[in-house]
């Protein structure tokens, strides 16, 4: 069963950015760079935005020092790599080379959910998913199931030149995730609010995108979460700093009603205006102007 976007009051052109916060930015970035496949896009101090070549999702890390909390594995990210034997090969690597990049839990590849992964831990205790659903795609029609997010994120592999010596080669990244309290009214806000697509996973997960792109968010129903600061937020973007006013505006006199259940804000800096925001799940979310 699939649910797509009809239109929402925001009308985003892109889910522009995802944002992580660890303790020490160098130790995640060298585990992001060396055994995940991003590149740096830019840094300045306590932060740095990294970007895989071949999606255009970006990642920016936040610095919040050793007293970072510590972080559940039920967030996390994703890469995908184009076998399921790359995935046993990432899990031998990552093991041979866990002390050298103060890697932490290292979980061995199974099966779930039609993905075969490997689950891990970097420094700043943020978990790490990489993926493969070289099964699912055997067959054709499962490519198109979902929103696509399944079948390949890429048009061109990236070269095992570029990403040599590990045994495994991550082709895209593709998907962090969300927490909710009740699907169904995180499921309404997303397509009603967001005006973004949802897709039915199982009783309990649903898959959260932009139309016009298969990277996702998988938001899965949970009793019991921590809420953290808005250094891990998904941002929005919109055609300009009055659609960004406007959207406050909205969330400012009609937010209660709507499930906003937290308002930050607005940013207004002369280039780009924005602020954060949390939905009825307690996740952090940020709405920004095209630059």
């Amino acid at each position: 069963m699939e649910s797509a976007r009809d239109g929402g009051m925001i009308k985003p052109i892109a889910l522009s950015a995802t944002h992580m916060e660890c303790r020490d930015l160098h130790e995640s970035m060298a585990v992001l760079t060396d055994l995940l496949a991003f590149e740096k896009v830019a840094e300045k101090p306590g932060e740095a935005i990294l970007k895989h070549p071949n999606t255009h999702w970006l990642l920016v890390v936040h610095e919040a020092g050793p007293d970072a909390p510590t972080k559940q594995m039920h967030n996390h990210w994703g890469v995908r790599v184009a076998t399921t034997e790359e995935v046993d090969r990432a899990y031998e690597y990552l093991n041979a080379h866990k002390a050298e990049y103060k890697l932490g839990a290292i979980g061995r590849p199974l099966w779930n959910h039609g993905s075969y992964s490997c689950y891990f831990v970097e420094p700043g205790t943020n978990g790490w998913e990489i993926e493969s659903y070289e099964a699912v795609n055997r067959k054709e029609s499962a490519k198109a199931k979902a929103g696509g997010v399944r079948g390949p994120h890429w048009t061109s592999h990236f070269p095992e030149e570029r990403f040599p010596g590990r045994g495994y080669v991550p082709q895209g990244f593709t998907h962090g995730t969300l927490v909710a309290r009740d699907m169904n009214v995180n499921r309404k806000f997303y397509t009603e609010v967001l005006g973004l697509e949802v897709h039915q996973a199982n009783d309990h997960v649903i898959y959260v995108k932009h139309p016009n792109t298969k990277t996702y968010i998988v938001c899965a129903e949970r009793k019991e979460f921590k809420v953290f600061s808005p250094n891990f937020r998904n941002t929005l973007t919109v055609e300009s700093n009055e659609t960004v006013k406007e959207a406050y505006r909205l969330f400012s006199e009609e937010g209660d009603s709507l499930g906003v259940t937290e308002l930050f804000p607005i940013n207004e800096n002369g280039s780009s205006n924005s602020f954060f925001f949390r939905d009825p799940g307690t996740n952090c979310w940020e709405i920004t102007s095209h630059p």
